[in-house]
Formats: structure tokens, sequence, C-alpha cells
């Protein structure tokens, strides 16, 4: 390493760039012979003493004046480099908070794309605040350096991808736990109008305290169904050759079962192999870096026949490879539909396996119950009543809503009044409660129905945790129904009204 100043000088640039304070820097210089030591002297003295990083020393060695610091935060050391970027685990001076700070290469700073879908990671990420994601403190571009960069959560802990190589395989319940999280952070981001779209073992990682937590939201797509009113930029069709470069696998399975990019059940698929390899120790399709391989129809055909095959043999529960299975579904349309679908099953089958089975059939969350009404005076009536019993209280005049909510978030109880929503209400009542059913979830469902109406009940005759009643109605007989189907409610001496 060539010496371009003393140690004076050094510490003057240390100070300068922000690493130390003056009193410091100046103790320092003393302690190594003066200003008039080598340079390189009181950088290896200040490494000793942990005041500088490696990183830190030799860039300031090498003569380099900018990259120490971004968006107020230190750069500290190197954790990880891909093709993309580098990430450096850093620091704010101003309250010693550890962060990961992700820089995008130089050799892509002048491609419009690239730098485009670095920045659509750093703006998506700032919209997801859960648990189970990683969580972006800043992103912009330094104005010195002209480097793009994304602030985030410093994560203590190892991807998924490193953990597997050790363990290679994990025990049944902590891999279910970990699938659990990673759905539950996916139903949020689907919650915010937002897929992944390159879920794979790097992705996901396992904290020291255990949490998981999806990273890496670059190639993520907006759905214009859940999206609202959110704002971050979509990726345009002449990103798609970026996007392929670094998920082959999904450009495969979308055009070999024709869905649309940026379809929920794409991940869903992902993650049940990314279960699957925890659990058995072993990827379900054969692993190649061939491109034209990657995109064939018949890779993602012969997933289901090999899980079949292979499941018995390794010993596999019953119930753990239903729950795989139907995740990697080739027909998108035998998979679990929403990430909250996916992880009610993975709850269920989790607590079916370690004997808790019975808890396992409640729908998660504070006692919920969905009401479809379009007349305004029995809607204030019901919400009102309803609190009372203990009750969340969801309303909709559009019965076509019901079956679309649960999937994304499941409720504990279903009222419809077909008197009021027609034949659209019975028909949302009959698929809410088959959906309820297929997710293995209690529901408690009552349809009311007028007199000339009476004739619709063999329609939905049968249906678990379903009820019908005829007008005339009183709310005593709702809150019996509810009360026996949910031993939660709140008790009551006087439940009143029709």
């Amino acid at each position: 390493m060539e010496e371009a100043v003393d140690a004076g000088t050094m510490a003057n640039l240390i100070v300068r760039i922000g690493l130390l304070e003056e009193n410091t820097a100046r103790e320092c210089v003393y302690e190594v012979g003066g200003k008039s030591a080598s340079a390189s002297d009181l950088v290896q003295y200040l490494q000793r003493k942990s005041m500088l990083t490696p990183l830190q020393g030799s860039k300031l060695l090498k003569g380099d004046k900018d990259g120490f610091i971004l968006g107020g935060y230190r750069v500290l050391y190197k954790i990880s480099s891909g093709t993309f970027g580098r990430v450096y685990r850093g620091d704010d001076p101003r309250s010693g908070q550890v962060v990961a700070i992700k820089v995008l290469r130089r050799k892509w700073t002048d491609d419009p794309q690239k730098v485009d879908q670095f920045m659509r990671e750093g703006r998506i990420g700032l919209t997801l605040q859960h648990p189970n994601i990683v969580g972006m403190l800043a992103v912009n571009q330094d104005k010195v350096t002209g480097q793009y960069y994304i602030v985030m959560e410093f994560v203590e802990g190892g991807n998924l991808r490193d953990i597997l190589t050790i363990r290679k395989k994990l025990e049944v319940d902590e891999a279910l736990r970990m699938m659990e999280e990673c759905a539950a952070g996916l139903a949020y981001a689907w919650s915010r109008g937002l897929t992944h779209r390159d879920i794979k073992a790097s992705n996901i990682l396992i904290s020291t305290d255990k949490t998981t937590k999806l990273v890496d939201f670059g190639l993520a797509e907006m759905s214009i169904q859940n999206a609202g009113h959110m704002e971050i930029g979509r990726a345009s069709d002449k990103d798609e050759d970026v996007a392929i470069d670094r998920t082959i696998d999904y450009a495969g399975l979308e055009k070999a079962t024709n869905i649309t990019r940026g379809d929920v059940r794409s991940d869903i698929y992902f993650l049940g192999h990314v279960l699957y390899e925890m659990v058995i120790g072993e990827p379900l399709m054969p692993v190649t870096k061939d491109r034209a391989t990657k995109l064939q129809r018949r890779r993602y055909e012969q997933v289901e026949s090999t899980l079949a095959m292979k499941a018995p043999e390794v010993g596999m529960h019953p119930s753990l490879q239903r729950l795989i299975a139907r995740a990697v579904s080739f027909e998108p349309s035998s998979r679990y539909q929403t990430p909250a679908q996916f992880l009610e099953t993975i709850r269920a089958t989790r607590a079916e396996l370690s004997g808790n089975a019975e808890a396992s059939r409640r729908a998660a969350g504070a006692l919920t119950i969905y009401i479809v009404e379009q007349h305004v005076k029995l809607q204030d009536v019901f919400r009102d009543k309803f609190k009372k019993l203990g009750f969340r209280v969801l309303i909709s005049v559009d019965a076509n809503q019901a079956l679309k909510r649960y999937q994304s978030a499941p409720f504990h109880a279903l009222l419809v009044d077909g008197g009021t929503a027609g034949r659209d209400g019975v028909e949302a009542y009959r698929k809410v409660l088959r959906e309820a059913a297929s997710m293995r979830l209690d529901l408690a469902g009552a349809l009311m129905l007028n007199e000339d109406q009476a004739g619709w009940e063999n329609e939905v005759r049968g249906l678990p945790g379903g009820s019908v009643l005829i007008r005339p109605v009183t709310m005593k007989q709702l809150a019996a129904h509810y009360r026996e189907a949910l031993p939660e409610i709140k008790p009551s001496d006087h439940d009143e009204g029709e």
C-alpha cells in the first residue's frame, strides 16, 4: 500500500471525513509518534483500537476521500457482494444504530434500467413496515460520489441458503415456523398491492432471535387490484430482460402456466419449494444454470410427481405433503390463491403436527364478523349489536367482496342478508363457507332470507358452520347462533330486538 501522507495529514483527513472527533485524532497521532509518523502507522493503530475498520483503512491509504459516509450513515465493512450491488455493515454515528447499506455497483450507475430497478427496491421497501420484512430506512443518491444506496435494517444472523448449506435440513416444526413468518410477510406485502418475484432461500434472513424476514423486493410487481393509491413506480416492459436475468425460474413458470407477471401465486409456488428443501434437505427441482432448461415447461410439470414419489420415501407427514403439494401445483388455480390462505393452512398444519389441531381451526386475530347488508338502518343496528357481543364489525353492500376479503384476511363469522343482497348474497355465502372448509378454518355463517326466498335454502344446506334463518329474525336468534359456534362471544342476559 502506498503511503501518500504523514500521520498529521491523515488525521486531518479522517476528521474532515467525519470518522473521528478532532481531540481523539490528536491523541492517536501522539500515540504513534507525532505528526511526522507515517500515515500507515496511524491507520494500523486506529484499526487495532477498533476506531477504524479494515475497509476504511484500506480506502484511506489508497487516497479515497469519498464513500465513507452515505446519507449520514458510516460505511464500516463489506458483508456481501453480487452482480447488482454490494452490501455493507454501517452505523448511525448519532445514535449508534447498526444498519445495512446496499450500494449499486458503479458499473451500473450509467444504466437507467439498473438504476430505476435499484431505486424502486428502496421506494417499495419504505412502504413496507412488517416484522417479517427487512425494513428500509432511506434510499438516495450521494451528491458527492454519485453512488445510489439503500439503508436498511441490519439483521444479525444469516440467510436461509447459508443455514441449509451448513445444516442440510431443518426440523419440521422449525421449518413450518419459518415458513409461517415468510407467508405473513408476503401476506402483508400483498395487502399493500405487492408481490415479491424473487423468492429463494438467499432472500430469506433468519435473525439471532429466530425471526424470519423477507428481503430484496427489487423485482416486486404491483397488483392493480390491491395497489390502491400507492405510487412507487412500476417496472416498464423494457425491464423484462433485467428481471428475467435474476428470476428465470419465475419466467419459466409463468410462461408454462400462461399467467402474467406479478401473480402472487408464483410467490406461493416458490415458497412451497423453499419449504420442501427445508424439511427434505434437497431441492424439489433439479438445480441448473442453463437458461434454456429453466424455461422448459416439463421442468415445472414434473414437480408434483416428484413430490408424490419422494414424500412417502422420506416419511413426510400426509398433512405436510398436502400443504406443499397445493403450494407447488402446476395449475395456478389449484394453488393457494392468496398468501393469507397459505398462511392459515401453514398454521393449521403446524398445530396439527404438534398435537394442537383444535386451536389451529380458529382464524388469527381479533374476533371479527363480516356482514353483507344493503339496508342502511340495518347496517347501523348490526354494527351496534355485534360490537356489544365483542365483535370487530366489517360491513359491505357488495356481496362479491366477501370472498376476496376472506381470502386476504379470514374472519370468524359471516352474516349475509339475502333479502337485500339477493342471489349474489346467496352465492357469496356459499363460496365463503366452502373456502373456509378448504382452509380448514371454523367459520360461523348465517344467511337470512325473506319468506319468498325460502326455496334458496336448499342451495346452501349442509355447508359446515352455516345456518339459514327465514324472516322474521330477531337479534336474539342471531346472537344465539353465533354464541353456540363461538364460545368467546361476550355473555349477555338480554339479546334484544329484531
